[in-house]
């Protein structure tokens, strides 16, 4: 999937699962019908809400961190019966350095056949499924044509539910900059302006999109002076369609930072 490459900065305002951390996480991982998910929570954040009761997981043995893996592990699931169980603690680099935890010292009898129930555990776990449709350097932001909830009261599985995100839909103009640049910079009212004489005057805007792709609304985050920053809020405005994202099957308002740039270049090249 291309990236959004295009765009200076895109903002995405969620509420994560559990805590926020600062790039896109390594998830943990859950057995269930035989399927192994990865899942945009963890349980074992909610055990040890208060950071100061965590134990070492891993003793005096130093294991790797990365920015993906700020918890500082990765734990694996199971549920069985309807119940979930903590099966395994490993460092986020287990591929490579095999270290893992040591469940019979963190839960002593608590520890049956290998596994822990998670009775402390009453949320909803995200499972995402299918093809990645917009990918969020945050957390466990990132949106996937389908998600798997699966809503759990004190380890229980409750039930579960699939939420299709199908509709969500790129636009070309998000997808592809120099289609973007045309159409910004070749419909700007340059005839309209202040001569530039030899300028560059850039006005950052911000902007969201409805349900139907049309973009509503339209703010200046860092401008010039009124007539370039009203001309940039106007062509932006007209861009004909922009991205579609759904999240939970409910529309997802994403809001966008986009420069624009009025130069000589930029006339000289697009104008009409």
């Amino acid at each position: 999937m291309k990236r959004n490459v295009l765009i200076l900065f895109s903002f995405l305002l969620i509420l994560p699962l559990s805590k926020s951390f600062a790039t896109g996480q390594i998830p943990d991982r859950l057995i269930y019908k035989g399927d192994t998910l990865s899942i945009f929570a963890n349980p074992l954040e909610q055990l040890y809400d208060n950071d100061s009761l965590r134990p070492e997981f891993f003793g005096k043995t130093e294991a790797c961190m990365s920015t993906a893996c700020w918890r500082g592990y990765q734990a694996e699931w199971e549920i069985i019966e309807n119940h979930l169980y903590l099966t395994g603690i490993y460092s986020c680099c287990y591929s490579e350095d095999s270290i893992k935890a040591d469940l019979k010292k963190l839960f002593g009898v608590a520890l049956i056949d290998g596994k822990v129930k998670a009775d402390w555990f009453t949320a909803d776990i995200i499972a995402p499924q299918g093809k990645e449709l917009y990918y969020v350097h945050m957390g466990y932001g990132s949106l996937y044509e389908k998600e798997l909830e699966l809503q759990f009261k004190n380890g229980q599985l409750l039930g579960t539910k699939t939420y299709n995100n199908t509709k969500s839909k790129q636009s070309i103009y998000s997808q592809n900059s120099e289609k973007l640049n045309e159409f910004i910079y070749s419909n700007i009212n340059w005839i309209n302006l202040p001569k530039l004489d030899g300028q560059v005057i850039k006005v950052y805007v911000q902007f969201s999109a409805n349900e139907n792709g049309l973009i509503d609304s339209v703010e200046i985050m860092r401008g010039y002076d009124a007539i370039f920053d009203k001309e940039a809020c106007r062509v932006v405005k007209t861009i004909p369609e922009w991205d579609i994202y759904y999240r939970h099957e409910k529309h997802e308002r994403m809001t966008w930072g986009l420069p624009i740039v009025f130069s000589e270049e930029n006339k000289i090249k697009y104008q009409k």
